[in-house]
């Protein structure tokens, strides 16, 4: 009797073999497809992070107001998606012959708000040189665009100005500071200055 039931249970062993099997080449299946997958994950991943662009990049220091010139400029090699503005290297023309709106340093990378097709003065303002005392300027560089008032004494009203370029102070300590002012307030300043009458106040940085 023993015998005969275990000739009788053999059957269901032998049937759940095949099953086994199938399960068993599903899960190595399944392996070989989650392997594949990873590996292609690794390899966009490492193309990610090699991948660079060529943007444009600043050669030389250029001043505010500056024309740019292709020999300004090089081609600078950044990794893809870094999220920074900046201007394809193929796209250079599109900046030369252009003005810097603020200082530049050789190596930055040149982004699109650095420069501009607007030339100054623009109508209705005027770029007045004026010669400044020491002790009549802040003791600080100033920089391009920083908003200043212009003081001539006399009565006057200080005037608005915004900072072209400064110039360093010579050996008597007197300075060379460029200024965008209105149009009907340039010959004022001028004459001031020429005749000594100007001191400069610092009133915000661009």
């Amino acid at each position: 009797m023993i015998a005969t039931a275990h000739a009788r249970s053999a059957p269901p062993d032998s049937a759940a073999r095949p099953l086994r099997q199938r399960r068993s080449s599903r899960v190595l299946l399944l392996s070989v497809v989650l392997a594949i997958i990873g590996a292609l994950l690794g390899a966009y991943a490492y193309r990610a992070a090699v991948s660079r662009d060529g943007v444009v990049g600043v050669a030389q220091p250029l001043a505010f107001g500056a024309t740019v010139r292709i020999s300004d400029l090089r081609e600078v090699q950044l990794p893809s998606d870094t999220g920074l503005a900046t201007v394809p290297w193929s796209e250079v023309d599109s900046v030369v012959g252009k003005l810097t709106s603020t200082d530049l340093r050789a190596g930055q990378v040149l982004t699109p708000d650095s420069v501009t097709g607007e030339r100054l003065p623009a109508p209705g303002e005027a770029v007045v040189g004026l010669s400044v005392e020491s002790g009549r300027a802040p003791s600080e560089s100033l920089g391009p665009r920083d908003e200043v008032l212009v003081v001539t004494g006399g009565g006057r009203p200080p005037r608005r100005a915004v900072v072209v370029r400064s110039g360093d102070s010579d050996a008597t300590g007197r300075r060379g500071i460029d200024v965008l002012v209105r149009q009907a307030d340039a010959e004022e300043l001028a004459l001031a200055s020429v005749d000594d009458r100007v001191a400069v106040v610092l009133v915000g940085r661009r």
